[in-house]
């Protein structure tokens, strides 16, 4: 037993329950600290089976004393939410209790499979001699399928199909009664459809996205609240002509009910592109507005092909007009195109340059654009270290990715 060295007996509260409910937080090191929070922990929760491997620590510290053997005995507390503040936490106490014990090894007391996760922090620090599980009044097996279970269902993708299916299904036969089967049919067929081509995942980026900049700090707010809207105004729309189209054809009925959505979703597409638009201004990032611009037209373009598309489809329109539609298209976008030239600044000297930093080949900033002469095809700019303003002319820098680089 000598040659193991110092063992450090260590109890771990990931969940911090003996902060929450003693007020007392980790590292606790030493047997009787170890012994006076484990009682508090107890008084203070007397179900709470964290105390119950404290004790279980005090004893098996015990055990050890009576073997000769050099050990020492801490509790570390993470925090109340399990994740990665925790096992920060739990990190930054480890390393105090390190620095005070410096174990060669550790025994390791824990109350269930929660607490397990922090084995691998362990042994990049030290060996595991040892490992007891305390189980008090609850089988073993239970408590890890009911840990497992809970650490599934947190991924987004299988909640969705958990709860969020049967959810659906529930408020569609609600509202429209058995006809509810046909369409749930062809919003899951639909879905899988998304799943299966990956399309999911850039939906999900995409409204992340817009989430994300919606700020009341910012210019552009109204058209991202606006694009909301516009879509909640198109699922209205899409129910109203459900509720007064009669049934017959159930694929015939879901493209005709489905069609006046499209306006609406290209609406609110080009809303986040304007206001994407007026962001790139305001964080002088002008450069990439021949991007959205295309991306504008490219969603004007798609609402006509597909809307042509479907009035042939239900029969409206005959197919000569869906394939005139194609070829406007094509003029439209080899025109936006020549447009979109006029916005490429990579090879000229534009306004949109002002106020963007100038870096050296190293990486430094040697200053900001003050001003622009397209006279002379050149740009001006205060020094960082002389305070004086230079000249540069388009050859001398290039601009690459929305930086300008000497040389």
């Amino acid at each position: 037993m000598k040659k193991l060295g110092k063992l450090l007996v260590l109890c771990v509260d990931r969940d911090n329950d003996l902060g929450k409910k003693t007020g007392i937080n980790g590292p606790v090191i030493g047997r009787e600290k170890n012994l006076e929070a484990a009682a508090a922990l107890a008084l203070a929760d007397p179900s709470e089976s964290d105390a119950n491997s404290m004790f279980a620590g005090v004893k098996k510290f015990d055990e050890l004393k009576a073997e000769k053997v050099d050990a020492e005995i801490a509790t570390l507390t993470g925090w109340g939410k399990i994740g990665f503040k925790s096992d920060k936490i739990l990190n930054e106490q480890l390393d105090v209790v390190m620095e005070a014990v410096q174990p060669d090894g550790f025994v390791l007391v824990t109350d269930g499979a929660e607490d397990d996760q922090i084995i691998p922090i362990l042994q990049s620090r030290a060996k595991i001699v040892s490992k007891e599980k305390v189980v008090v009044r609850q089988a073993q097996e239970i408590e890890s399928a009911y840990f497992t279970i809970k650490e599934v269902l947190k991924d987004p993708f299988v909640s969705r199909i958990v709860f969020g299916i049967p959810g659906i299904i529930l408020l569609l036969y609600v509202a429209l009664g058995s006809f509810s089967f046909q369409i749930i049919a062809f919003l899951f067929g639909f879905y899988l459809l998304l799943k299966g081509f990956g399309i999911e995942d850039r939906i999900l980026h995409a409204f992340n996205s817009i989430t994300e900049s919606i700020s009341v700090q910012r210019t552009s707010f109204p058209f991202y609240v606006g694009s909301l809207f516009i879509i909640a105004f198109g699922i209205i729309t899409a129910y109203n002509k459900f509720l007064t189209t009669p049934i017959g054809d159930i694929l015939i009925d879901s493209i005709s009910i489905a069609q006046p959505t499209y306006l609406f979703i290209a609406l609110a597409a080009l809303s986040v592109v304007i206001g994407r638009s007026i962001d790139l201004i305001h964080f002088n990032k002008a450069y990439l507005l021949k991007k959205y611009f295309l991306s504008a037209v490219s969603i004007i373009l798609l609402w006509f092909i597909l809307d042509a598309g479907t009035l042939v489809f239900l029969r409206q329109a005959d197919l000569n007009w869906f394939l005139a539609s194609i070829l406007v298209s094509f003029i439209v976008l080899l025109i936006a195109f020549r447009i979109s030239e006029v916005m490429d600044i990579r090879r000229k000297v534009s306004a949109l340059f002002v106020g963007l930093p100038i870096y050296s080949k190293e990486g430094l900033i040697l200053g900001k654009i003050e001003s622009v002469d397209k006279r002379k095809n050149a740009v001006l700019f205060v020094d960082n270290k002389t305070n004086k303003k230079k000249e540069l002319t388009r050859k001398d820098f290039s601009f690459v990715s929305g930086k300008i680089v000497l040389g």
